[in-house]
């Protein structure tokens, strides 16, 4: 059996043009429809190989090392043991001085200050009013 070109080429362009009404009619309905376009596609995702990986990632490490000693904090500052003494003594003597105060507002009878808490002379824990006499 002999092909007969022609009549090959005749349905080739019949089916080619309605491929293309076809194209024609789904992009409207994808139009509709508020999809994509068919020609649109997403785009690729780029490739990096692990060479330039590498050499981006230390690239970065030198910026912020250089950032981070621009940066630096103060050093911090440290107390000698005698120093923390000193305080130390200096707050006892405080509430020495203060606590033998109220003890004598107390015994002048006048009225504690709103907000403070009296101790009781023989309670455990606290110091007798002899005991705090003697510290200050």
């Amino acid at each position: 059996m002999k092909t007969d070109y022609s009549l090959l080429e005749a349905a080739l362009i019949g089916y080619e043009h309605q491929r293309e009404l076809l194209a024609v009619k789904i992009a409207e309905l994808r139009r509709q429809l508020g999809s994509v376009s068919a020609g649109a596609e997403t785009p690729r995702k780029r490739v990096m190989n692990d060479a330039a990986r590498k050499r981006i990632g230390l690239a970065q490490k030198k910026r912020w090392a250089v950032y981070h000693k621009a940066q630096a904090p103060a050093k911090k500052r440290i107390m000698s043991a005698e120093g923390r003494e000193r305080i130390a003594e200096a707050t006892r003597k405080r509430w020495a001085e203060f606590r033998a105060a109220k003890a004598a507002a107390a015994a002048a009878g006048k009225p504690a200050k709103r907000g403070t808490r009296v101790r009781k002379a023989g309670a455990e824990g606290g110091a007798s009013e002899a005991e705090q006499a003697a510290t200050s």
